[in-house]
């Protein structure tokens, strides 16, 4: 693509302004300036995986002038195809993303009925289950859902949580874990979720953190900037969209995960090639890509929020 046709693709993911989700300002400004945005590609089920997420589009995102609300256009990246996706590498770490989702759950009381959203094949309801609550999911990703049932023997329906047609004041704990950047319309899932918790009931909410200093030191160059990520939240303008539609705010950190060296190595397939292949390489070698390493950066955070 030209220069010329890359300016173009910047200016039209400005050209007709979408009003804010959060404030409902007009005004958006580019979020990064150094380049324009190169042109939108489909997301096809065959390129989407749980584990992985192009970042062509970084240069499309762009920030609320009036209240910081960050997000990326959704005329300029069409919506990925959930429902057909399926990412055997993910299944392979299921003990270690069970350890963690553990970890997650030590932010709430135990007990009760809880609802995860997004569920994935399973792993944060396992944890659920092993600490006494009534654990069920919703899940859009046919591959994903059907290995919660037929793995675990979860209850886990396909599709979204609005379609779940769930029962008013039924749940304790709704658990939405690397979902809300992934919605369409976050409003009306929180809605949706304001409706199903009991009073007093409480979201545990998992995001990246778009406001942490290490988003800003990075920049363009973050993690979390991925193609089929729409908002992007910081810690204020999370507060201040859950506070407008009956949350209060009990408690905001930062959570890290435990992985394999493997892993993190993996994660770097999408910066560098070259250096991927190179450290991989010296960590087989060395035979240290077994060790579990626990890594906290500080971007990452969990909330957890009451219904009044």
């Amino acid at each position: 693509m030209s220069a010329t046709s890359e300016s173009r693709a910047a200016a039209a993911a400005l050209a007709a302004p979408v009003a804010c989700m959060l404030c409902g300002g007009q005004r958006q400004v580019p979020h990064f300036r150094t380049r324009a945005a190169t042109a939108p590609s489909p997301v096809g089920a065959e390129s989407y995986r749980i584990t992985h997420s192009e970042r062509r589009l970084v240069h499309a995102i762009v920030r609320c002038a009036e209240c910081g609300m960050v997000s990326l256009p959704l005329h300029a990246a069409p919506p990925a195809m959930y429902e057909d996706a399926a990412d055997p590498y993910y299944v392979e770490q299921a003990p270690q993303r069970i350890a963690n989702a553990h970890h997650l759950l030590d932010l709430v009381p135990a007990g009760g009925r809880l609802l995860e959203i997004g569920c994935a094949c399973g792993f944060l309801l396992v944890a659920a289950r092993e600490r006494g609550f009534a654990a069920h999911g919703v899940e859009m990703s046919a591959w994903a859902s059907a290995y919660a049932r037929d793995t675990y023997g979860l209850e886990v329906k396909t599709g979204s949580l609005e379609s779940l047609n769930a029962a008013a004041a039924s749940d304790d704990v709704v658990v939405m874990a690397d979902v809300i950047e992934h919605l369409l319309d976050p409003r009306r899932t929180i809605r949706e979720i304001h409706r199903v918790l009991r009073p007093g009931g409480r979201l545990l909410l998992l995001t990246p953190d778009v406001g942490s200093v290490m988003a800003r030191i990075v920049g363009r160059r973050w993690w979390g900037l991925l193609d089929d990520h729409y908002f992007y939240f910081s810690r204020q303008t999370l507060r201040r969209f859950l506070e407008s539609e009956g949350f209060a705010i009990e408690r905001v950190t930062a959570l890290g995960r435990v992985f394999p060296v493997s892993h993190w190595v993996f994660k770097l397939a999408p910066y560098s090639r070259a250096l991927h292949g190179a450290v991989a390489r010296a960590t087989r070698a060395l035979r240290v890509d077994g060790w579990q390493i626990p890594i906290n950066l500080g971007d990452q955070m969990a909330c957890v929020a009451r219904k009044k």
